[in-house]
């Protein structure tokens, strides 16, 4: 289906889109230049009837610019599964003549994609992104690495009486001008309450 695309233009080929469960619909070379290019105009003419503050054609143009945005989308969506499709079932023939220059380029990346993958299986390789490996261990180090932290014992300096602290699971009183060792994870809390203060060199 080729002509001027536009609001009706585009309606009427997600139709045939849907209609036609596997053959693509054929459309211009630059079908989706031209797509683009349609709603930018139409975002422009928004601009200028905002400054014009006609409501009453932003409003129009709005509603056109949202359903032409959405049927493309979905335009888009139809055609990316039919070109999967025909991979999959290797009926090529279904997409020739149809498929426009950056579709073509989208199946021939597949097509590579499938082939050095299908290659790897037979060969027995492990396929394992290594930068999410690296990602999770670095993960692991810094987790273990802040608990190792928050069970350091540290000398804090009470500065305010302090009743029934949970420390350990039990409640402790601490008096004002105390010096106490405490671990990092219970001083930190005590600290950042204002109450008490790490002297600073006296990890333990």
């Amino acid at each position: 289906m080729k002509g001027e695309v536009n609001e009706g233009y585009l309606n009427a080929l997600l139709r045939l889109e849907v209609k036609n469960d596997y053959s693509l619909e054929p459309v211009s070379v630059q079908f989706y230049k031209e797509a683009r290019d349609y709603l930018e105009r139409l975002k422009e003419r928004i601009e200028t009837e905002t400054v014009k503050k006609n409501s009453r054609q932003i409003g129009k143009l709005t509603n056109e610019l949202e359903s032409s945005e959405k049927f493309l989308k979905k335009i888009i969506e139809l055609r990316i599964s039919k070109i999967l499709k025909a991979k999959a079932n290797n009926e090529r023939e279904e997409l020739e003549g149809r498929l426009t220059p950056e579709e073509q380029i989208f199946f021939e990346n597949i097509a590579k994609s499938v082939s050095e993958f299908s290659a790897q299986l037979e060969q027995g390789e492990v396929i394992i992104p290594s930068k999410e490996s690296e990602e999770t261990k670095e993960e692991a180090e810094e987790k273990d690495a802040q608990e190792e932290d928050e069970e350091k014992n540290v000398v804090i300096y009470i500065l305010e009486d302090i009743k029934g602290i949970s420390i350990m699971g039990k409640p402790v009183n601490l008096r004002k001008e105390d010096i106490v060792t405490l671990p990092m994870k219970y001083a930190s809390i005590i600290v950042k309450q204002g109450m008490g203060k790490i002297l600073e060199g006296k990890e333990v």
